[in-house]
């Protein structure tokens, strides 16, 4: 009768040993395959503040009020030696010599216009002497109000935006005071010019007729420099006031209707480090047609803009140099949360941010959470509901992130 051998020796305390081991081998190669790789991420966090809504384009300063020195009568006109950028002082700097033609300045039908020009100068003088009258009681207005303004203030009895609209009425009352004067100034300088060509002496020895600066300002442009024999209403010279500056931005119509008088701008990129800041002053009602750099037809709308620095602190900038101007059409309150703007993703009706869950775990979490989002530009949005302050964010979250998803972190956004 053969052997019967016994199987008990085949399960022996070491074979048991080896194999649960090589289960347990098994078993954390399977966990290594099928659990899920942390996704790294960049972080942003949720912080406290304004966010403002704006409306950027190029613009250029322009001179606001420019005068064009022209000559009212017929005669020889002397080599002009000014060039631009040299100061004028009103009534004092000569601008402009004429000498008498040869033969007289004046026939009768030269006669008849100069007559006709100077009727006309002493009406613009009287207008003017209107405008000065309805510029004044608008001034004594504002001035009431401003000073009724600042003592409310004082009391806290009056906001901070209601206290800036009656300054800027004050300012502006003060401006049309000084444009209706320069008008006036301008007037009677056209009328003393009408009245001395009517008393031009005609003969040889008549005394050459001046053209002084009819304001405090620079010369800007020198339209005629050469001598010769000039006409009437030839243009010669222009002037202006660089300390009267304003900026002209001419934005899409589609953008202009949410812009407003009063609206905050910040002037940037004008060749100083420092930002001007200013206020809409007018939309102008007509939109025109303006060709862009790519060709294309677009719809323009020109906004002007007051400069609230005075005029020392920004010396350098001249007429017609471009800026680039950003106004500021809404904003959030201070005290409001705001993310950045990469942090949201949205589907059709809702927006979601990656929310990241402390955890004491090796990979932290992240949560999908609803917002409501408020004011939203380029780089940051106003939230209203659905996180708190201090909380992290994921920046522009890749596809594959998911609810739940387990993160690793490669970049902390600085405070």
């Amino acid at each position: 009768m053969p052997p019967v051998h016994s199987s008990t020796n085949s399960w022996s305390p070491r074979n048991i040993g080896f194999a649960a081991l090589l289960i347990a081998g098994l078993c954390a190669l399977a966990w290594l395959g099928f659990s899920e790789s942390p996704i790294p991420v960049e972080l942003g966090r949720v912080d406290v503040g304004s966010v403002e809504l704006s409306i950027e384009d190029d613009g250029e300063t322009r001179i606001r009020e420019r005068y064009t020195i022209t000559s009212p009568i017929t005669g020889k006109l002397a080599r002009i030696e000014l060039h631009p950028g040299d100061p004028i002082e009103k009534d004092s700097t000569r601008l402009v010599l004429i000498e008498p033609t040869d033969p007289s300045l004046l026939d009768a039908r030269s006669q008849l216009e100069a007559e006709g020009r100077l009727k006309a100068t002493q009406t613009a003088i009287e207008r003017a002497d209107e405008l000065i009258k309805v510029a004044n009681e608008s001034l004594q207005l504002a001035e009431h109000n401003f000073e009724r303004s600042k003592q409310l203030f004082s009391l806290n009895a009056i906001a901070r935006a209601e206290f800036d609209q009656v300054e800027h009425s004050f300012r502006s009352a003060n401006a049309e005071l000084r444009a209706a004067n320069f008008l006036r100034s301008i007037a009677q300088h056209e009328n003393s010019i009408a009245q001395a060509a009517l008393s031009l002496d005609t003969t040889p020895e008549s005394t050459p007729f001046e053209i002084h600066a009819p304001i405090d300002g620079t010369i800007l442009r020198v339209l005629h420099e050469d001598a010769g024999v000039i006409a009437p209403g030839s243009p010669l010279l222009e002037v202006g006031d660089p300390r009267e500056m304003e900026v002209q931005v001419d934005v899409l119509s589609t953008a202009a209707v949410s812009i407003r008088p009063n609206n905050k701008v910040l002037i940037e990129r004008w060749g100083s480090n420092q930002t001007l800041s200013g206020h809409v002053r007018r939309v102008e009602p007509s939109a025109f047609l303006k060709i862009s750099a790519l060709g294309v037809e677009e719809k323009r709308v020109r906004v002007l803009v007051d400069l609230d620095q005075p005029w020392e602190e920004r010396q350098s900038l001249g007429d017609g140099y471009r800026i680039e101007a950003r106004i500021v059409v809404d904003s959030s309150p201070a005290d409001g949360m705001f993310v950045p703007t990469g942090a949201l993703e949205s589907n059709a009706q809702s927006w979601f941010v990656y929310r990241l869950i402390p955890s004491s775990f090796r990979y932290p979490r992240v949560e999908r959470v609803e917002v409501s989002v408020g004011i939203k530009n380029r780089d940051f949005a106003q939230i209203t509901g659905g996180l708190n302050q201090g909380d992290s964010v994921v920046l522009y979250p890749p596809e594959k992130l998911k609810d739940g998803a387990k993160v690793t972190i490669y970049v902390a956004n600085p405070d």
